[in-house]
């Protein structure tokens, strides 16, 4: 597109472009339902529950645009945690809505105390730096945790992320709770290595762990120095990981959060340092988030995020409490070296 970005005003709905610097309060109707009030108009917020991957069939997207045109003139939103919103003009329809969406299988709530979202990046199919599905992983959770989106209250608002690799293209290290995919064993150099950038491979690895050999027209991998991070993998089509679905796993991360609040935005920290990949319902993830979810539910205040009560109890009694056994190589570290030392027993 040529010329200055349009402005953002062309595209929403005239409802909302009267009323922008006069709305004056919004309240939550019921799980999913929002209502927004200005001066002259009141206008209704109703949120979805995304599918776990983001991934919708063409027949659906068309099922959301004939409610879209139905209730609000063909305006409808995707938010950037993937959760579908609609908009209706007045109450009555605004639960009408509500019905209709409940009728195609997806859940409406997401707002006040409850699970906000569940991100996910692609994995396998589309990475080639995944260590794990996240996409079946956040399917797994999702069906584990859905009784959170609109029914049972937890202390505060929760999120939940899955990263197929410590890239964390599905936003985690940001949510109360992420999944992160870990891998075990350095990339391999392969033939194919001839047909890529040498210099510019060695140059993206963030430890140095590439020694370039141009004599020889490859590259040495050091094991000793490798983190596993795979950012060489996606470099280059002649560096792979050989067994990444026999051998590869992944992390737990707590306390992360996006927020303007203070103290403000805050990384999560591993808490888990490898759980091995076991589809297809991932069940010992699956427990172990649970078991995370359910003690803060159980001893935090109201209002409290997840990291808001573990700062007030100790990092120590949130092991503790959770029954997660702890290893120096939580908390901060997230990389291959790590686990060798956690393989060898040295990380106790």
């Amino acid at each position: 597109m040529e010329g200055p970005p349009r402005p953002y005003t062309e595209y929403i709905h005239d409802m909302i472009k009267r009323n922008i610097g006069k709305w004056k309060e919004h309240r939550f109707v019921e799980p999913g339902i929002m209502e927004h009030i200005s001066d002259n108009d009141k206008i209704y917020t109703i949120r979805v529950a995304s599918t776990s991957n983001a991934r919708y069939s063409t027949d659906t997207i068309r099922k959301f645009a004939d409610l879209a045109d139905k209730y609000f003139d063909g305006y409808m939103r995707f938010t950037g945690a993937f959760n579908p919103e609609f908009f209706a003009k007045t109450l009555e329809d605004a639960k009408k809505l509500k019905k209709d969406l409940e009728s195609m299988g997806f859940p409406v709530g997401g707002w006040e105390n409850h699970l906000w979202n569940i991100t996910s990046c692609a994995g396998y199919f589309h990475c080639a730096l995944a260590a794990t599905d996240a996409p079946s992983i956040a399917k797994s959770l999702g069906d584990a945790v859905i009784k959170y989106f609109n029914k049972d209250e937890l202390p505060a608002k929760f999120t939940l992320a899955v990263s197929g690799c410590p890239s964390a293209c599905g936003g985690a290290y940001l949510a109360d709770i992420s999944i992160v995919g870990i891998h075990t064993e350095i990339p391999i150099v392969t033939e194919n290595i001839k047909s890529c950038d040498l210099m510019g491979t060695a140059m993206i690895c963030p430890v140095g762990a590439i020694q370039l050999k141009q004599a020889e027209k490859t590259i040495e991998i050091r094991e000793n120095l490798c983190i596993g991070c795979g950012l060489c993998v996606g470099a280059c089509s002649g560096i792979i990981f050989r067994t990444p679905e026999k051998t590869d796993g992944h992390a737990v991360i707590v306390g992360g959060k996006a927020s303007s609040i203070p103290p403000g935005t805050q990384i999560g920290r591993v808490v888990i340092p490898f759980i091995p990949n076991d589809p297809p319902r991932y069940e010992l993830t699956v427990k172990s988030v649970l078991r995370i979810i359910e003690t803060w539910k159980k001893e935090a205040k109201k209002g409290e995020r997840l990291i808001a009560w573990i700062e007030r109890i100790g990092w120590e009694k949130f092991f503790e409490k959770t029954g997660i056994p702890f290893f120096k190589q939580s908390m901060d570290d997230l990389d291959l070296r790590s686990l060798m030392l956690l393989r060898e027993g040295g990380g106790k």
